[in-house]
């Protein structure tokens, strides 16, 4: 299966939060599945982290291509921000 993670499920993923459904969870971590992240959404992330919105993105926010390199998920279109 193919999936797409929007801005607030690719935070939630890195922080390890529960707003992930169980089920949501368990697709993203199953290695079966091809998981694709939008520049869209590497750029939102870095953007709001920058000014300030999520604070807590810091782990990630900075080198946002490196994290998604790290968990194996494809990058749509440039991730460079």
């Amino acid at each position: 299966m193919r999936l797409l993670l929007d801005s607030h499920a690719l935070i939630w993923w890195f922080a390890g939060k529960n707003e992930l459904s169980p089920a949501a969870r368990a697709a993203v971590a199953d290695s079966d599945n091809e998981i694709y992240v939008s520049a869209v959404s590497a750029w939102e992330i870095s953007t709001k982290f920058r000014i300030g919105k999520l604070p807590k993105a810091a782990p990630f926010a900075n080198d946002i291509a490196s994290a998604i390199a790290s968990q194996a998920f494809s990058e749509l279109g440039s991730v460079s921000v």
